[in-house]
């Protein structure tokens, strides 16, 4: 009997890991193909920059065009909300350029984290350009503005798991010469900065102080070791606007953006900001 009962204790064991590991692998699964529409075609995608360059016009006017034809793009996420200094906004790179896509949501790094490749079908969305840069999202008081939660889940769909290893999450480095030099078409893009230091860094100033008012973000200058200087504007909802700005030579990798002839960069989190000792 004592026998009996120990194969089959030792049955039941068994089964339980091998049904743990189904719901552990099913889990894994369900990751991708729970959220978004996974009807979407992944085939005949057009490069980010081809789209880009056919509503060019719209873009650099800071105007607003509904998107009418079949038309996909494939990319990765380069840049999300988890710090809070990119607010309601993901960015979406392939190996031929990125675009800023607007969603009126939080915590979008949930579901689409940095490295999670994904699909936009983007007829019957909207593009356009916020400081003559290129944005996919709705129309706003006659501008591009924020996508539907519900609108987003039903042009998206997500491929794989995140992968930190894409090659398009690896940042181009820039001087200040490059800065010159560089398209801001090409803007947003993930960059490093070498050899940089902020210019009000004292040890108190911090990234984004409370300031009052309607003002949500603070800029401070990096400067370059020819004297160059770069802005960047850090929100104060960022959760670290209130860390102190580190001191000394620094290694920046950050996404670099624009507002009109203007270059900007947006720090995805601290971590990124390095000492160069």
């Amino acid at each position: 009997m004592k026998r009996i009962t120990y194969i089959l204790t030792a049955f039941i064991a068994l089964l339980s890991c091998g049904l743990v590991s189904c719901m552990n692998d099913f889990d894994a699964r369900d990751t991708v193909n729970a959220f978004g529409n996974n009807s979407i075609n992944t085939d005949n995608c057009i490069k980010i920059a081809d789209l880009k360059e056919k509503y060019a016009d719209v873009i650099k006017a800071n105007g607003l065009k509904k998107i009418e034809e079949d038309t996909r793009i494939k990319g990765v996420v380069i840049g999300d909300d988890k710090s809070g200094n990119i607010y309601k906004q993901l960015m979406i790179a392939d190996a031929s350029g990125a675009i800023v896509v607007s969603i009126n949501n939080t915590g979008l790094y949930a579901i689409c984290p940095v490295g999670q490749e994904l699909v936009i079908d983007c007829k019957d969305l909207y593009i356009g350009g916020y400081g003559e840069m290129a944005q996919i999202g709705y129309t706003y008081n006659g501008k591009v503005g924020r996508m539907p939660t519900y609108v987003w889940e039903n042009h998206v769909r997500l491929l794989k798991d995140p992968n930190w290893e894409h090659p398009v999450l690896r940042p181009r480095e820039i001087t200040s010469d490059d800065l010159k030099t560089l398209d801001k078409d090409k803007a947003p893009m993930l960059v490093t900065l070498n050899q940089v230091r902020f210019e009000d860094a004292d040890g108190n100033e911090v990234y984004a102080k409370e300031t009052g008012g309607n003002v949500s973000a603070v800029e401070h200058n990096l400067v370059f070791e020819d004297g160059s200087k770069l802005i960047v504007r850090t929100s104060s909802y960022a959760n670290f606007a209130k860390e102190p700005l580190p001191q000394g030579d620094l290694n920046v990798t950050a996404i670099l953006t624009r507002y009109r002839n203007i270059w900007q960069l947006t720090i995805r989190n601290v971590e990124e900001v390095k000492t160069n000792n």
